[in-house]
């Protein structure tokens, strides 16, 4: 599974074009029926907007992507921002970007920097995220061997995500997969194979870019 870039959560922001207001949102998505499920919201919610245009990129093999112009003239409204999510590298995104028709008309190349500027501004307003492919480890030691083990694993920056101390401390990593042998030899050496170990199912764990 590999890992991939995406956003954390739901973000709007609006712009205004000659007197054309465009409300710009992104939205975490993971399927088709999710897609849906917004875009059906958003037109209860916005049932007097002249255009609601959208796009996304679900993280599936093959990838599956889909753009809608809503009425736009071809190419102009959907295409760009599709062309922004793929620029980005993002997937499981959709971006949807609503206009309410100001009374000034844009012309092609203005609805495409329009729409194309909307989508840029929200991701820009978004905290982006790697979802990370991971092991789930369980690293148990004993008391006299923690200390060491803290302090060589914080130089590394290889804290664990939560700790707990009964009989012996109980450390828990999310760690890459392909670095998970690694892990596990460099505790053999650091411990001198004084450890038990136990892993669970691999799951994606959210590792932040970017502050939004």
């Amino acid at each position: 599974m590999a890992d991939y870039k995406t956003i954390l959560e739901a973000v709007e922001t609006e712009i205004e074009i000659k007197k054309s207001r465009f409300l710009n949102f992104t939205f975490h998505v993971e399927n088709e029926e999710a897609v849906e499920a917004v875009i059906a919201d958003l037109h209860k919610k916005h049932y007097k907007a002249t255009h609601i245009c959208w796009a996304y990129v679900l993280n599936t093999t093959p990838l599956r992507q889909k753009a809608t112009d809503d009425g736009e003239p071809a190419g102009t409204a959907g295409k760009p921002i599709l062309e922004v999510i793929n620029h980005q590298e993002l997937k499981d995104v959709l971006v949807v970007v609503i206009r309410y028709f100001g009374g000034i008309k844009l012309g092609t190349g203005g609805l495409v920097r329009a729409y194309g500027g909307g989508a840029a501004d929200v991701i820009k307003a978004s905290q982006l995220i790697k979802k990370q492919f991971s092991s789930q480890i369980y690293i148990e030691v004993a008391y006299p061997l923690y200390g060491g083990l803290i302090n060589h694993l914080t130089e590394k920056s290889l804290l664990p995500v939560s700790e707990s101390f009964e009989d012996k401390v109980t450390l828990f990593f999310q760690i890459p997969e392909a670095d998970t042998q690694g892990f596990l030899d460099w505790i053999t050496e650091e411990t001198n194979g004084q450890f038990e170990w136990r892993q669970e199912a691999s799951a994606y764990v959210n590792v932040p870019l970017r502050d939004c």
